[in-house]
This record gives structure tokens, sequence and C-alpha cells, in this order.
């Protein structure tokens, strides 16, 4: 996660421990994170990985996309959104395939 949505979810990971009144010792603490590698992370020096966005989900007990940035088209052609990742996955390795399913089974169960 790269650039500008990298610094959006930082911000918001931060809005969302300042909501649910914890210090980031006591977020990075729960993260097994050394306080300072973490304090790098709020600030969008370093990205936080997919793992840890999950765990933050559990943690705070959010959908994933309190966190990601998600464009809200009002009516998005499904059709479209559907070639669009069939151009996306077309070539992959069946183990990259696999690894892709069990990635998106684990990030619906943190959508709303």
């Amino acid at each position: 996660m790269k650039g500008r949505t990298s610094g959006i979810i930082s911000q918001n990971i931060k809005k969302l421990r300042l909501l649910n009144n914890m210090t980031q010792e006591e977020l990075s603490g729960l993260l097994e994170l050394d306080t300072q590698y973490y304090s790098q992370l709020e600030r969008g020096e370093r990205n936080f990985t997919i793992e840890k966005i999950i765990r933050l989900c559990q943690i705070l007990h959010v959908g994933i996309e309190d966190i990601i940035p998600v464009e809200n088209d009002p009516a998005p052609d499904v059709s479209a959104q559907i070639a669009r990742i069939g151009q996306l996955i077309r070539g992959l390795s069946p183990s990259q395939l696999t690894l892709l399913e069990k990635f998106i089974t684990e990030v619906l169960t943190y959508t709303k």
C-alpha cells in the first residue's frame, strides 16, 4: 500500500485508536510491535501489512473499509469490475491463485 493511500490508512488507524481511548503503547502491545516501530507506522513512515490491518480490525472491532479507503461508487458496473479483476488474475500460477483466494476469503471476513 503506497503513497497517498498509506497515509490515509495511517490517519484512519490513529483516529480509531484515539476513538477507543488507546495509547500507542497499548495498541503496539496488542499488535506485538515495538512502540517506536508502531509510531513510525502511524506517522506513515512505514506501511502496515495486511496481516496487521486485519489484526487491527479485530482489536478495534471495525470493518476493513473503516481503515482502507474504498471509493463509494453509487452505481458500480459489476460486470466491468469483474472483467477488470479477471484481467488482473489472468496469468497467475495455481499457487498464486490459491493464495489470492485465501486472501480474499480472509479480507471478506472483515468487511461490513
